[in-house]
């Protein structure tokens, strides 16, 4: 496991899952590093707790206690968005600024998983020129072929992707509503490359384990498409890059972004937050900071 980075926060809130808080805990036996950040963040938690105890607004801190005591169930978006409206107004009507603000900054990152991931962006634009380049000269089909041939990329069958798509990864046989699924194949032990063919249009998905690296996302632009984060980075083509459930999605494609946001409708993608819901998230773990005190 590496460092713990963004999973430190619900380490310390109690939010990771068991199998994600048990290799945490044997990486916090040998990782000096990662035990010193972790006790920052417990010390910020006690310290934000005393300071709530002592200066939130009686009315608010009731409202935060009973929210504590009694989380509601968890209902679909839409029947919570009044919901949250109503109780950010509250706060804003009743509560300091700085809460809200401290609320905002505080509120937990969406929940996302394993090992930094920093796709190869440029060397999937370069094989989607070469497809592309292909198509129009077959000539160089027999020469892209030999090269695919002698690597070691395992290609994988329409049924063994119709069987991985049955079992949780996606490998839709359509996308975007005309782009079909025209091959695969297993790149390592963890990337999944698909490619899918339209009429004059043509798109790569590739899917790999981890968690997206922000490092990797110089020159994209961070973009809300289908209600997700995703990151763009508009040219010939195009290319948008997004995780969510530990896997990590990046499309190469000539479509338009219109398209990609069609695509990004149909897999796993994580949510964009409003401000609203931040300041709600963050009230939250505030509150269950006093209730642990």
């Amino acid at each position: 496991m590496t460092h713990l980075g963004a999973d430190v926060a619900a380490f310390v809130d109690g939010q990771l899952p068991p199998a994600r808080e048990l290799a945490a805990r044997r990486h916090l036996e040998e990782c000096e590093r990662c035990r010193g950040v972790v006790a920052e963040q417990e010390q910020l938690k006690r310290r934000m707790a005393r300071s709530m105890s002592a200066g939130v607004p009686a009315h608010l801190a009731a409202a935060l206690s009973a929210v504590a005591s009694d989380p509601p169930e968890p209902d679909p978006r839409s029947r919570q968005a009044l919901r949250r409206s109503v109780g950010v107004a509250v706060a804003l009507m009743g509560s300091s600024a700085a809460v809200l603000l401290l609320a905002y900054v505080l509120a937990p990152p969406l929940p996302s998983s394993g090992d930094p991931v920093g796709p190869h962006f440029d060397a999937y634009v370069a094989e989607f020129m070469s497809e592309a380049a292909s198509r129009r000269a077959p000539d160089i089909v027999a020469a892209s072929s030999a090269v695919a041939a002698s690597s070691d990329d395992v290609p994988l069958s329409p049924a063994e992707l119709d069987e991985l798509d049955a079992d949780g990864w996606p490998c839709h046989a359509m996308l975007a509503g005309d782009l079909e699924r025209v091959d695969g194949r297993l790149v390592g032990d963890a990337v999944v490359a698909l490619r899918y063919l339209g009429e004059h249009v043509q798109l790569h998905l590739i899917e790999q384990v981890g968690r997206l690296d922000d490092a990797a996302l110089a020159g994209f632009e961070r973009r809300t498409l289908a209600d997700s984060v995703v990151w763009v980075r508009e040219g010939l083509p195009n290319v948008a890059s997004w995780e969510a459930d530990g896997v990590v999605y990046t499309v190469v494609t000539d479509a338009s972004v219109a398209s990609v946001a069609e695509v990004v409708a149909q897999l796993p993608s994580t949510p964009d937050r409003s401000a609203v819901e931040r300041v709600e998230d963050g009230l939250h773990r505030m509150t269950g900071w006093v209730s642990a005190a």
